[in-house]
């Protein structure tokens, strides 16, 4: 068999990406903070681009677009069309070269926002290695030390195997018998509880800082923790010899420990949450908001528009500058595109999602991707992509823009019901018991209204909303 080598000519058709697409795509995911942060690099690395302050010319208030018979500055006479943009990412009009709604802007909207925003405090590991060199004496339990803290989880628990630490993180001339005994030093650091390796040694360590000691707590605790994690106060009476009462005085000590010890740094790193869009009532009418006048508004610069036409400008630069015009027109083209899509999808949710908004969570009603997709005419990937990471203030609280999105259940008449909606009325019925509903009785209760739901589906639903089962939820 001998071997040969050909050139062959084939014709293919392909759908091909382009960068500038794919960087489009990715604009569509992001929220506003994200998004500010997008802007800030843009305006520091292409010249072009500018934040538009006023008229362009004398520094006086903004007007919006269209005002007194004005239209905007197209960059396009200069930089030419971008041929990724155009047919690739919805239509668009040639209008759009400044970014913004140029409607009930606020000069001190940005500087608002920044000052509310949370600041990042001292984390959890800061807090003890602090502490940590107070109470070490030798630089090899310090070291220790930072790497037992390091080791903690974002509650403050030490969930490691202290064997595998010590072989993974070795400190000359220290064995196991030396972490463990750091690592005993360490859980006497603030906040109490740190550094334990189960709920059962927080609380341990916790009752024995106490300055009264309570003998009993810890009794419970450490000898009956299976019992009272079932609130069995009648057992653990017995195997104590002491009354029901006793326990229960005991129980409420017990309650008013932390559980997370690092809880309350955890909370200090948390992400200031900024909902994208509005959704409020006015006059018996939603209105609909894009959460973006705190966002500088973008425009293209004069300057590089008048350098372009200049007869003694070089080739090189006007071909760098062509491209920077060309990125700054994608980028503004692409944010007013985001926006308009994600005031359509809000707006679509808003029409399915009505009964939600007059009336709460618990009418929520089924709804999927696909459903808003036909409405407004795009793709189910365009619909998940500019609701990910969204969040949408409504009359109720602030949600995901996801939440509004659940399978559906049947009734006996037909009907469907939102899986949301069945979890907020297992949260209420719940909330409203006067005896240890099991999940059983709930299934009860549910068929009586007319939702057809297995006991199986209402645990699964009552372990998503974190709550305890009934044998957990009241003394035995």
């Amino acid at each position: 068999m001998s071997l040969s080598v050909n050139i062959n000519l084939a014709q293919k058709q392909k759908l091909v990406m382009t960068q500038t697409l794919r960087e489009a795509i990715e604009l569509l995911q992001v929220t506003s903070v994200e998004l500010a942060d997008r802007i800030e690099q843009e305006l520091q690395e292409n010249p072009v681009l500018e934040i538009k302050t006023g008229d362009g010319s004398d520094g006086s208030p903004e007007q919006s677009p269209g005002d007194n018979g004005e239209t905007r500055e197209s960059a396009a006479e200069d930089a030419g069309p971008d041929p990724d943009f155009a047919g690739n990412f919805e239509d668009s009009s040639d209008e759009g070269y400044e970014y913004g709604t140029g409607e009930s802007r606020d000069p001190d909207a940005k500087q608002q926002f920044l000052e509310g925003a949370l600041q990042q405090g001292q984390t959890l590991s800061e807090h003890l290695v602090g502490q940590l060199r107070l109470v070490t004496f030798t630089e090899e339990d310090f070291r220790i030390g930072e790497i037992i803290i390091s080791c903690l989880d974002e509650n403050g628990y030490f969930r490691r195997d202290l064997d595998e630490v010590a072989r993974e993180a070795p400190v000359p001339g220290r064995d196991v018998q030396d972490y463990s005994r750091v690592l005993s030093l360490v859980q006497t650091l603030d906040p109490p509880g740190i550094a334990a390796r189960s709920l059962q040694e927080c609380l341990l360590i916790q009752l024995r800082e106490r300055d009264v000691r309570d003998s009993l707590a810890e009794a419970i605790v450490e000898e009956h923790f299976d019992l009272l994690e079932k609130r069995s106060w009648r057992q653990i009476a017995t195997r104590l010899g002491v009354s029901p009462a006793k326990v229960e005085d005991a129980a409420k000590v017990i309650s008013g420990l932390e559980p997370l010890p690092g809880r309350s740094f955890a909370a200090s790193s948390v992400e200031y949450v900024v909902p994208d869009v509005i959704v409020r009532e006015e006059e018996g009418e939603f209105v609909i908001v894009v959460n973006d006048d705190w966002l500088p508004r973008l425009s293209i610069s004069k300057t590089y528009r008048n350098l372009m036409r200049r007869k003694d400008t070089g080739s090189e630069v006007k071909t760098y500058i062509t491209d920077k015009m060309a990125s700054a027109q994608w980028l503004i083209r692409s944010i007013e595109q985001r926006r308009e899509t994600l005031y359509a999808v809000t707006a679509a949710i808003l029409e399915e999602q009505r009964t939600f908004f007059l009336d709460g969570p618990g009418h929520l009603r089924p709804l999927t991707l696909r459903q808003i997709a036909e409405r407004i005419g795009m793709h189910e990937s365009t619909v998940s992509r500019v609701t990910s990471n969204k969040y949408v203030q409504t009359g109720w609280g602030i949600y995901r823009l996801k939440y509004f999105f659940s399978s559906a259940l049947k009734k006996e008449n037909g009907q469907v019901e939102s899986s949301r909606s069945v979890k907020e009325m297992i949260r209420k019925i719940i909330e409203d018991e006067d005896g240890s509903l099991s999940d059983q009785d709930i299934v009860g209760i549910l068929q009586n209204r007319g939702i057809q739901i297995a006991r199986r589906t209402v645990a699964k639903y009552r372990k998503m909303l974190r709550i305890l089962p009934s044998s957990r939820r009241h003394s035995q």
